[in-house]
């Protein structure tokens, strides 16, 4: 080949590794690396996490339920946290109201309800609380539900009084509010289950439960409920609840059922719709049966993705999930290892995602944030980090540039020996 050609070449080459370093550097969330956040206190052994709530207000304000350091909070989008309950140092839940800026509840293993009335910065016990255990928190306009171990209970006042709704011998471990026009349908999941149910409807606070047939299983012990906005091209109101046997949606407000298949895991222990979009779906396992990991689906729940693997610990337990809506959606995911005591709060961009335009877009029911804390996860091989915690794009871009410089450089080089050849040959034929 003649050295034009070459110099031609290499330079063709150089220009592909500059676009191909543009575009790697823009990446999609399947290409995108889980990001490790700040720990809870520094120098110290992080807590099992068991729910996480972003401020629909202000994104950046988080709250986190620990198993052994209560409720922390962190106004910086998890890079670092402080301590707002420390009493009972168990917590189960906690929760954002969507419709009311600065109100939060958190739920505990001992001292029942907490409020904040400032985005979780100050609380206060809800001494009315119907019991200790408090285990799932839901909440629509005028109403607030809870779970917990000894059934559900419901409030109108924002916590001060409540009412029994029945449910005594179960252990309430998820609930979701449906609100449609004037009446709420009410979904409760439980750890126990009666007379072959562990899923229980009811029409407004009544007390009045049904177990849920039509299609859903009657022995699949329930650990999240998540209901959404319509998804597109529908009009009815779409609930996901993530059982020891997989992952279920019901479109018509819980009549019928369908198990929602394409997903690798076989148990989903949280699930959380995108509040701008019923048709984006996250679920979540912590690897009881299978591998575990966070997994997305843009079709309502037709085909499924892993939501990026990088970053994240091999085999990863989740014990919570939550979106952080902004000017991008972010996905906040909690991992525990209960072998190596190994405990990671992890975030990563999801740019497929819509973002809804106003905090009060939010719906009443987002992710629910309980990976069975009365049940003892099975026992795994310690974790592993699968990646430093950077950004993928940032690495893409890095690598990226590197290529380019390379490129340049040698098609520099070739084109100057080309030339000093061409000027000794013009030289020699003189």
């Amino acid at each position: 080949m003649r050295p034009y050609r070459i110099a031609a070449l290499v330079i063709g080459l150089a220009m592909a590794a500059a676009v191909a370093a543009l575009v790697g550097g823009v990446g999609s969330a399947a290409d995108s690396q889980w990001a490790l956040l700040g720990s809870q206190v520094p120098g110290s052994v992080d807590r099992p996490v068991w729910s996480i709530a972003a401020s629909p207000a202000h994104p950046a304000v988080l709250l986190e339920a620990t198993q052994g350091r209560g409720v922390l909070r962190s106004v910086d989008g998890g890079s670092t946290w402080a301590s707002v309950i420390t009493s009972g140092d168990a917590a189960w839940v906690v929760r954002f109201d969507p419709q009311q800026a600065g109100l939060a509840y958190a739920g505990t293993q001992t001292e029942g309800l907490w409020r904040s009335a400032d985005e979780g910065k100050t609380w206060s016990r809800v001494l009315s609380a119907p019991d200790p255990d408090l285990r799932a928190i839901d909440v629509a306009p005028g109403l607030v539900l809870v779970g917990t171990a000894h059934g559900a209970f419901s409030s109108t006042d924002g916590g001060v009084t409540w009412q029994s709704l029945g449910l005594q011998n179960l252990d309430v471990s998820a609930v979701a509010i449906v609100a449609s026009g004037t009446t709420n349908t009410l979904f409760a999941g439980a750890d126990n289950g009666t007379s072959g149910g562990y899923l229980l409807t009811a029409s407004g606070t009544t007390g009045s439960w049904a177990i849920v047939h039509g299609g859903f299983p009657g022995d699949a012990t329930v650990a999240a409920l998540a209901a959404g906005p319509a998804p597109a091209g529908s009009t009815g109101h779409s609930i996901f609840a993530g059982t020891s046997q997989g992952l279920y949606r019901s479109d018509d407000t819980g009549a019928t059922w369908s198990q929602v298949a394409g997903l690798p895991q076989s148990d989903v222990n949280l699930v959380a719709v995108n509040p701008a979009s019923g048709d984006q779906v996250y679920a979540a396992s912590d690897g009881d049966q299978g591998q575990g990991g966070v997994f997305r689906s843009l079709d309502h729940g037709a085909t499924w993705s892993p939501l990026a693997t990088a970053g994240l610990p091999k085999r990863p337990r989740v014990t919570a999930l939550a979106l952080q809506a902004g000017s991008a959606m972010q996905v906040l995911a909690a991992t525990w290892n209960p072998t190596s005591s190994e405990v990671g709060l992890y975030r990563v961009a999801d740019p497929s995602a819509a973002v809804a335009g106003s905090p009060a877009a939010l719906p009443s029911s987002t992710a629910r944030a309980t990976s069975r804390p009365t049940a003892q996860p099975r026992a795994s091989s310690p974790a592993e980090r699968s990646g430093s915690g950077l950004e993928l794009g940032a690495a893409w871009r890095n690598v990226g540039i590197g290529a380019v410089l390379i490129a340049l450089l040698c098609a520099v080089f070739v084109f100057r020996r080309w030339r000093m050849r061409r000027e000794d040959l013009q030289t020699y034929r003189r």
